[in-house]
Parts: structure tokens; C-alpha cells; sequence
């Protein structure tokens, strides 16, 4: 009788310093990751040129979280609205992670090569790899590379463009 208590003692010590612990890194790691909302400015990557965004961490674990974002942005040069999407998995420990994910852009815009304007539209697929830093002061730095496949809307002449983003956000 006492031998099974001892090893329910045991156990039950076991299962509550496991639970401990992986409470304390899940919250070391959420508190670092400060808020899920999150709003930046984004040169270059997938809004083509230069775009405003909305990031979403829509799942938390203690080592990986999954962000969602949404923007609209416009390429100078030749015009026109870019809707940039994103879906990244950011694996990492405290505020700095790295960033696997895949995109897409939506360009719509206008074209006048042929001597009339026409409204002309594209989507690109990309993957995504790169660098996302949390700061204390709620600021969020990314860096990422994103080369753009294209896949419908009017042919240009590269198939595949490389593109590279840089970020800089605010946490709300």
C-alpha cells in the first residue's frame, strides 16, 4: 500500500513539474510576442512595390506561431492596386523567428502599350522565407524573400521575379 502511494506521489510530482514547465516556456514566448495584431509599411516583397498591411497571429505554441496578413499597396512606376496576401508559420523563441510561408498578389491596373488604355490584371504565387524581430517598445522588423511565380492575368515577359520585402510595423 505505501509503495503505491509513493509512486502516485512520484507521478503526480512528475506530471505537475512537466505541466510547469511548459507553462512557463509557453509563457515566455507568448509574452515576448507582445500583441497579434499588427499594422506595418512594407517596401518591395509581395505588394510589389510598397504597401500598408494587416497581420493577424491567429495560432500560438510554444515554439512556432502561424500570422495571417492582408495589404494594399501600388507599384510607382506603372500604377495600379496590388493586394498582397500572406499565411507564414514563425518558428523561434522569444522576440526573434524565422519565417516560412506562402503569398499571393493580386495587381490590377492600367495599360496603354498598345495605343488605347485597357484595364489589365495579374496574380502571383510566392514563397516565402525571411526574418521577423519583435522589439519591447512593440515595433516588428521583417526582412524576407519572396520570388513571384506568375500564374494568370496578362503574360509578361518573366515568368518568375525575385523580390525581396523589408518591413517595419507596430504591434496594436
Amino acid at each position: 500500500m505505501r509503495k503505491v502511494r509513493k509512486y502516485n506521489l512520484i507521478i503526480l510530482g512528475l506530471l505537475l513539474s512537466s505541466m510547469a514547465l511548459s507553462q512557463e516556456t509557453h509563457e515566455s514566448i507568448s509574452k515576448h510576442r507582445i500583441r497579434k495584431n499588427s499594422v506595418d509599411l512594407t517596401l518591395g516583397g509581395s505588394g510589389l512595390f510598397i504597401s500598408a498591411n494587416y497581420g493577424r497571429i491567429i495560432m500560438v505554441e510554444p515554439n512556432y506561431f502561424l500570422n495571417a496578413s492582408v495589404g494594399i499597396g501600388t507599384v510607382i512606376m506603372i500604377g495600379g492596386v496590388s493586394i498582397p496576401h500572406q499565411l507564414t508559420f514563425n518558428f523561434g523563441k522569444k522576440s526573434s523567428f524565422l519565417e516560412l510561408g506562402l503569398g499571393g498578389t493580386f495587381w490590377t491596373g492600367k495599360s496603354n502599350e498598345s495605343g488605347y488604355t485597357e484595364t489589365i490584371s495579374s496574380y502571383y504565387l510566392s514563397p516565402i522565407v525571411g526574418w521577423r524581430k519583435y522589439f519591447n517598445n512593440n515595433f516588428v522588423f521583417r526582412v524576407y524573400a519572396n520570388p513571384l511565380f506568375y500564374i494568370s492575368g496578362e503574360q509578361s515577359e518573366y515568368a518568375i521575379t525575385p523580390f525581396i520585402g523589408i518591413s517595419l510595423g507596430y504591434t496594436v
